[in-house]
């Protein structure tokens, strides 16, 4: 059985354009009718919403299409993938760290302005942006 892009897009909830984006970089397979319009084998669609699962998950679509490329050849991709989500576990924690140490830095700074809502920036543009931590510390302005 084979789907329009059309079909397909509904089938996966994806929209035209992404379909014919994920088959522009090889992602999916589609055949041309003799009216020009791609055509769709029915286990696209499953292969559609593993690439946005995999997107979901931090995959890059270079990174998607080497695993489908290794299951296109018969390679079951597992060992790859365990790695890959091992790695952007790490990412994704060490962003979370960045963004709790951005938070502390904000609410410190927030703080800080609202106990000085008239700080004396002596030609600074913002004593609120440009005061070290120490002066926030010392809570002086």
């Amino acid at each position: 059985m084979t789907l329009s892009i059309g079909k397909l897009a509904k089938l996966t909830e994806e929209t035209v354009k992404t379909l014919r984006y994920w088959t522009d970089l090889g992602l999916l397979t589609s055949e041309r009718g003799d009216n020009g319009y791609r055509y769709y084998q029915l286990g696209m669609s499953k292969r559609a919403t593993f690439i946005r699962s995999a997107q979901a998950l931090g995959f890059s679509l270079s990174q998607i299409g080497d695993i489908l490329a290794l299951g296109d050849e018969g390679i079951q991709p597992c060992d790859e993938v365990r790695q890959e989500l091992a790695k952007h576990l790490l990412e994704v924690r060490q962003r979370i760290a960045d963004l709790q140490k951005l938070e502390h830095d904000l609410a410190l700074r927030l703080s800080w302005a609202e106990a000085h809502p008239e700080p004396d920036c002596k030609g600074e543009l913002c004593v609120y942006l440009n005061a070290n931590d120490e002066v926030i510390k010392r809570g002086k302005a």
